[in-house]
């Protein structure tokens, strides 16, 4: 009988402990445009000539098992001093996109560093996918095509941000 005993506590412990930590390592399911927690982009430098183009489309395939809705964001380029360079709020149906050029008018030739970003409105039931683009303001064509940094600024604080593969 007290082997029975013996046996019984170490399995009931052994749960106990697993279900502790499935409670501990679980985390709630978030949406991904939360309007605090939008993809972010790094610092993106140009040179005289050069001009940066912050760009959003709004989804028209569903991701997941709701059907695409419209967009609504507010599209930023900041220098950085944090001062807003240029701003447009937009609103878009699935399949559209919208673009917020930004070309510095200024008398030096040293590289500047802006920060473009974007915000999802507290209405937005769209899913966003935004980039940025570097472009020759003699050409209009494209110098560098930059994606977000990570899926969420918040990735990089709860260790999810791992390399593809």
């Amino acid at each position: 009988m007290s082997r029975f005993r013996g046996t019984a506590g170490i399995v009931i412990a052994g749960a106990a402990g697993v279900l502790l930590a499935i409670g501990v390592l679980s985390r709630p399911a978030t949406a991904f445009n939360r309007p605090s927690d939008p993809p972010a982009f790094g610092l993106v430098t140009v040179i005289p000539g050069q001009g940066i183009r912050l760009n959003v489309v709004c989804a028209d395939e569903a991701g997941g098992p709701f059907p695409p809705g419209p967009c609504a964001v507010s599209l930023m380029v900041h220098d950085t001093a944090g001062n807003t360079l240029a701003s447009q709020d937009v609103r878009l149906l699935p399949g559209q996109s919208a673009s917020l050029p930004v070309v510095l008018d200024r008398g030096t030739n040293l590289p500047v560093g802006l920060d473009p970003c974007f915000e999802p409105a507290p209405d937005n039931v769209g899913h966003i996918i935004p980039s940025v683009e570097v472009f020759s303001v003699e050409t209009g064509g494209t110098l560098l095509y930059v994606n977000p940094a990570a899926a969420r600024l918040s990735a990089f604080g709860d260790g999810s941000v791992r390399p593809a593969h």
